[in-house]
Parts: structure tokens; C-alpha cells; sequence
């Protein structure tokens, strides 16, 4: 039962290490090894970005999120501010002087006027063309390229260790469950 569990276990074990490492091909005899995500890197990131472009982090998810409502009320709040200090400061002080007694709360109230309706123009041109080349796909796909094989391992296992301990675990009950039938087996056969 001991020397089942044992086996399950090194045997879970030493595959999920083998879907790592070697990193490299490494070539005994007449077979070539290597991991199964160094060896399918570019297959797994094709697909993971497929994934994520059209399952979880598409342009309209994008977009919703860069545009809520709370987002939008607070961005034309920053944008009527500053546009307002930025004309009063484009104006000469020779035009300020015919626009009347306080021309900087002229403009401020004319671009809370007319700000809403013009943001709001900008905002739906840029929800309809803005993000036209953003290629989600691609840039899932050059971050994963460009991560070293060990860095994407890490993340990996930081991502999922409970689950592979798990596994491993699980192989060494399982190889005790079949160790204890081997001995039932072989005791009354």
C-alpha cells in the first residue's frame, strides 16, 4: 500500500514537472523531450488569446467599462474644468477686457453649457472608431511570447498550485487504493 502511494504520488508528481521542463529539447538516443507548454507555447498562446479576446476581454467589454455612466460623468467634470482654464488662458487679456466684468466665468459657464453635447459627440465617435485597431488577440499573444519560459512557469504554478498539489495528492491515494487491491488480489489468488 506504502509503495503504490509512493508511486502515485512521484508519478503525478514528475508529470506536471514534465509539462514544464525540460525547457529546452533535449535529445536521448533516437527521442527528443520536451515540456508540453515549452513545446506548445505558441499553440497555447494563439489559443489563450483567442480566448480571452472573444470570451472575456472583447473591445465592447472594453469600451464599456472605459465609458459606464460613472466614468462618463466623472471625465466630463475633469474635461469642462480644464477646458474652461485652458481657453480663459488662450484668450489675451486685451479680449477679456470687451467679454464683460468676469470673463473667466463667462467661458466656464458656456463650456458647462455646450460641454455635455460636445463630449458626448466625441465619446460616440470614439466608442465607433477609436479602438478600430486595437487587436486584443495580438497583444495577448506578443505579451505571452515575449514572458520567459520560466517566468510563464511560475505564473502558472502561482496560479494553480493548490490544484496541481492537489493532483499529486490524488495520485498518492489513488496508487495506496491500488497498492491495498494488488495485496487483496495477490493474498486471496
Amino acid at each position: 500500500v506504502a509503495i503504490g502511494g509512493v508511486i502515485g504520488y512521484v508519478a503525478n508528481r514528475v508529470a506536471i514537472k514534465m509539462l514544464f521542463r525540460p525547457v529546452n529539447p533535449v535529445k536521448i538516443l533516437f527521442f527528443t523531450f520536451q515540456g508540453v507548454f515549452p513545446k506548445r507555447k505558441d499553440q497555447m498562446a494563439i489559443s489563450l488569446a483567442d480566448v480571452i479576446e472573444q470570451e472575456l476581454l472583447s473591445k465592447e467589454v472594453i469600451i464599456d467599462k472605459l465609458f459606464s455612466e460613472e466614468k462618463l460623468d466623472k471625465l466630463k467634470v475633469i474635461v469642462k474644468e480644464n477646458l474652461a482654464v485652458k481657453i480663459a488662458e488662450m484668450i489675451p487679456a486685451m479680449v477679456k477686457m470687451f467679454l464683460g466684468s468676469n470673463p473667466d466665468q463667462m467661458i466656464k459657464d458656456l463650456v458647462d453649457k455646450q460641454g455635455d453635447e460636445i463630449l458626448d459627440s466625441l465619446i460616440a465617435d470614439f466608442k465607433e472608431k477609436g479602438l478600430d485597431d486595437l487587436n486584443i488577440r495580438d497583444i495577448v499573444k506578443e505579451r505571452i511570447d515575449s514572458l520567459d519560459f520560466v517566468e510563464f512557469e511560475k505564473l502558472i504554478f502561482g496560479l494553480m498550485s493548490k490544484e496541481l498539489r492537489f493532483v499529486e495528492v490524488i495520485g498518492l491515494f489513488l496508487g495506496m487504493f491500488i497498492g491495498a487491491l494488488q495485496f487483496v488480489v495477490t493474498l486471496f489468488v
